[in-house]
This record gives structure tokens, C-alpha cells and sequence, in this order.
């Protein structure tokens, strides 16, 4: 069975070995996950390289503490992904953040793009973008990941800056000269995998994504709701580069 997670860089460190917890995650961990005094909880700290903790959950008081009992650096699971998405309808997006996150994604672009049917004001970005963040972290505690996945502000597709994502470049694209996904590579265990909103990519950001060095992929002969797509792509780099 797995143990409860907890984030511990969102805690205060009491002394050598031992955090407190803020009122949020004590009240998730005691009340929700019904742990108790003595429990165990795996500890999760991205610092440096990450570390992983075992940990004994105690009260003084009213407030919670854990207590290191062993820890383990963390070792890397694989190929380090950056999602480039077209931003899609807010249940199919927190679909793609659930899962991207639960595979362990590094790094998120959500793009507007011309076929995106959502359209967010300015001034309305910092909330969603607030939103976003909590179903991510929500997802790397309950799959483990040390490493919480992180993701951008929403920008037009034309603001993307393409020096920031690794060499290897691959996208989804409904597409006659699309290769099989099989054939993809990742070099030096980092990817980038691109993936359009409903409709997929307009012509003219499809030429955008080749002249920046993206590969055209294909996952197959179904057509897929570009959520699927995300899964299914970053799932076959994931498990296909482990």
C-alpha cells in the first residue's frame, strides 16, 4: 500500500530531522487521509537532486510534525519531457494536467492558439494559471514525484520562446508525412512533444513547429481528443526511454 505524501519544502524545518507542517497539509493528511500519531509518511523535498524520506507522523499540541527515520536520493525515472499544448476546453485541460503530471512531466507550455475555443483574458490568466498549479500538485503527490511538474503563463503562440526546450522535437500532427511515434528518439534522456488543441495545429503553426525543428508524429490510425494524444504520446516516450 502506498504511504501518504507530503510536500515537505511547503514545511518549516523544526530541527535536524524533524518538520512542521502548515495548517493545509496537516489538515489533509490527519483529516482526509486519516493518518495518525505514529503513521508513516513518505516525505518529499526537491532540493539539490531530491530526496526521498521515510517519515513518523507526531503532534505537539495542536500542531503536526514529521520525523525523519531514513531518506534516499532520488533516482531519475527516465526522460525528461516538456509538453507544448494548445490550450483546450478547461475538463479536457485538467485531464492533460492530471495525467501529464502523474507521468511525471517536467515542464508544461500551455500556447492560445488560432483553433484554441477558450479564450482567457489578461487579466484573468493569474487565476487559472493559480488553478492549474493545484491539480499539478495534487497529481505529483499522489504518483510520488519528487519533482513537482511546473508550468508556464498562458501565451499566444507566436510569444513561445524555442531556445528554452530540449534538441530532440517531436509533434503531433495529423499528417500524411507524420512518422510513427515508435520512431521517435530522445537525446541526452530530454524531449519535447507538442501537442495541438481541438482541430489540431492551423497550417501555418504546423510550418511554425517545423521550421523550429519539430518532427511530425503520428499515434496511430484512430483520431484521438487531443487529452488522449497528450497521454498517449508522453506515456510512449516515458515508458519507451525508462
Amino acid at each position: 500500500m502506498s504511504l501518504p505524501k507530503i510536500r515537505l519544502e511547503r514545511c518549516y524545518r523544526a530541527g535536524d530531522g524533524l518538520w512542521r507542517l502548515d495548517d493545509a497539509q496537516a489538515r489533509h493528511l490527519v483529516r482526509s487521509l486519516r493518518s495518525y500519531e505514529g503513521a508513516a509518511v513518505e516525505g518529499l523535498l526537491p532540493d539539490g537532486g531530491g530526496t526521498r524520506f521515510l517519515m513518523r507522523l507526531e503532534r505537539d499540541g495542536g500542531e503536526y510534525f514529521l520525523r525523519t527515520v531514513s531518506e534516499e536520493p532520488e533516482v531519475s525515472d527516465g526522460v525528461a519531457i516538456t509538453l507544448l499544448i494548445g490550450l483546450l476546453k478547461s475538463s479536457q485541460f485538467d485531464v492533460v494536467l492530471s495525467g501529464a503530471s502523474e507521468l511525471g512531466i517536467k515542464r508544461i507550455i500551455p500556447a492560445l492558439c488560432e483553433r484554441s475555443i477558450p479564450r482567457i483574458e489578461p487579466a484573468e490568466r493569474a487565476k487559472k494559471l493559480a488553478r492549474w498549479r493545484k491539480i499539478l500538485d495534487e497529481g505529483t503527490s499522489v504518483s510520488g514525484s519528487i519533482f513537482p511538474t511546473a508550468i508556464d503563463s498562458l501565451c499566444a503562440f507566436s510569444e513561445i520562446d524555442w531556445n528554452l526546450m530540449p534538441d530532440a522535437r517531436y509533434a503531433a500532427v495529423i499528417s500524411r508525412d507524420s512518422r510513427p511515434i515508435s520512431e521517435a528518439r530522445a537525446y541526452g534522456v530530454e524531449v519535447a512533444f507538442a501537442v495541438g488543441p481541438e482541430g489540431d495545429w492551423s497550417d501555418s503553426e504546423t510550418c511554425v513547429l517545423m521550421e523550429h525543428g519539430f518532427i511530425p508524429v503520428t499515434l496511430g490510425n484512430r483520431i484521438m481528443k487531443a487529452s488522449t494524444a497528450v497521454i498517449a504520446g508522453c506515456g510512449w516516450f516515458r515508458l519507451s526511454c525508462f
